[in-house]
C-alpha cells in the first residue's frame, strides 16, 4: 500500500472513532478482529469484490472499441488501412462490425460507433462528417475501349445494386442524360458482386471509386469517362451524445478524418 507503519495505525485509529468501538485487538504478531471488526469483514470484503468487477469490465470497455460499417466500405476501404489504425492506437483492439442501416440505431447495436451512409440529420446522435459519395461508371479496359462518350453506355449491360436503380439515374441525369436509353440491365444484392462482374467485363457498374482504389491500380477497373456525381449521401461517423468524451473515439475521431485528408490530397 506504500503507507508506514505510523501512517496504517493512524487509519484505524480513525476508523475506530467513526464507529465508536475498537475493530482491532494488537496481538503479538499483529493485529486480529474485535467482534465488531468481524461484523464488517464480510460485507467489506463483497463491497471490494464488487468494485474490482466493476473496473475491470470498464477497463475491458476502454481497451476496446467496436465499430461498425457498411459492409462495402468495411471490406473496400477500411480493412486495407486498419494496420495503420492499429499502429495510431496501439494497446486498444479495434473490433468490426457489417451492417448495413438506413439509420444508425444504437439501441440495437453493440456497437460504441457507426459509419452510416446516408443524408444524415438523424436525431440523437453525434454526426461527424467523412465523406461525400460520388458515382462514377466503372468497368473493364476492354469493354471501356467500346465508350467514347456516355451515350455509348446504351449498348452495354448496366450493373444495378438495387432494383430501384438510383445509382445509374443519378449518375445519367449528372451527365446530362434522361434515362438508360434502353440499355440492357443486370441486377444484384451488393455492389461488390455489381464490381465483379464489371472485372469480368459483364457489363458496367457505378459506384465510388474511392472505395476500390485496388481494382484501379492494377487495372482490373478502369473509368470509361472522367464524370463524377455527388449521389447527394455521404458516410458519416456517428456516436451517442454520451460517448463524447470516450477516448478511444475521439481518436478513431482523428484518425479518421486525417487519413481521409492525406488522401485527398493525393
Amino acid at each position: 500500500m506504500n503507507l508506514t507503519q505510523g501512517a496504517v495505525s493512524r487509519q484505524v485509529q480513525l476508523l475506530e472513532e467513526y464507529y465508536g468501538c475498537p475493530l482491532f485487538v494488537r496481538l503479538p504478531r499483529g493485529l486480529g478482529l474485535t467482534p465488531e471488526g468481524q461484523e464488517l469483514l464480510g460485507p467489506v470484503q463483497e463491497a471490494l469484490a464488487s468494485l474490482a468487477e466493476a473496473s475491470a469490465r470498464v477497463r475491458r470497455l476502454t481497451e476496446s472499441l467496436t465499430v461498425q460499417f457498411p459492409p462495402t466500405m468495411a471490406v473496400r476501404w477500411f480493412l486495407p488501412r486498419l494496420p495503420a489504425l492499429q499502429a495510431y492506437m496501439p494497446g486498444l483492439e479495434i473490433r468490426v462490425a457489417i451492417h448495413w442501416t438506413a439509420a444508425p440505431d444504437f439501441s440495437k447495436s453493440d456497437a460504441d460507433v457507426i459509419v452510416a451512409h446516408g443524408k444524415g440529420g438523424w436525431p440523437h446522435v453525434v454526426e461527424v462528417p467523412l465523406m461525400r459519395e460520388k458515382l462514377v461508371p466503372l468497368c473493364s479496359p476492354q469493354v471501356a475501349a467500346g465508350l467514347r462518350e456516355p451515350r455509348d453506355l446504351a449498348r452495354c449491360t448496366l450493373l444495378h445494386a438495387s432494383a430501384q436503380r438510383h445509382e445509374w439515374l443519378t449518375w445519367l441525369r449528372g451527365a446530362g442524360l434522361d434515362g438508360t436509353g434502353g440499355a440492357p440491365e443486370q441486377m444484384f444484392e451488393t455492389v461488390d458482386m455489381c464490381l465483379q462482374s464489371a472485372e469480368r467485363g459483364l457489363g458496367v457498374a457505378v459506384a465510388d471509386a474511392s472505395m476500390f482504389p485496388e481494382l484501379l491500380a492494377d487495372g482490373r477497373l478502369v473509368k470509361p469517362f472522367e464524370i463524377e456525381v455527388d449521389s447527394g449521401h455521404a458516410y458519416f461517423l456517428t456516436y451517442p451524445p454520451q460517448r463524447s468524451e470516450h477516448r478511444g473515439i475521439r481518436r478513431l475521431e482523428q484518425w479518421l478524418l486525417s487519413a481521409l485528408a492525406a488522401e485527398s490530397r493525393g
